[in-house]
């Protein structure tokens, strides 16, 4: 078998580009597909309840931010005179 050269390198990443641009033109000619965005956001949440239970836990990030939310909320409401 013959070594590679760098041009059958540059024509194979040449190939794969075209064929990408081919399946992106395709996907916007065919439009959104409701039905299989709902399927996949539903294996997701199937996958996501097996993995970690249900309901969910929450991230460290996800707390962080919630108690940050209820701080600056917290000050709206003094500032409009509101407990």
């Amino acid at each position: 078998m013959a070594p590679m050269q760098p041009s059958d390198l540059i024509a194979w990443v040449e190939s794969r580009r075209a064929a990408e641009d081919r399946e992106r033109s395709e996907l916007r000619q065919a439009g959104p597909n409701p039905s299989a965005a709902i399927e996949s956001a539903l294996a997701l949440v199937a996958l996501a309840g097996h993995l970690h239970g249900w309901p969910v836990p929450k991230s460290e990030v996800d707390l962080r931010e919630e108690e940050l939310v209820r701080q600056r909320w917290a000050k709206v409401r003094l500032a409009f005179g509101k407990p």
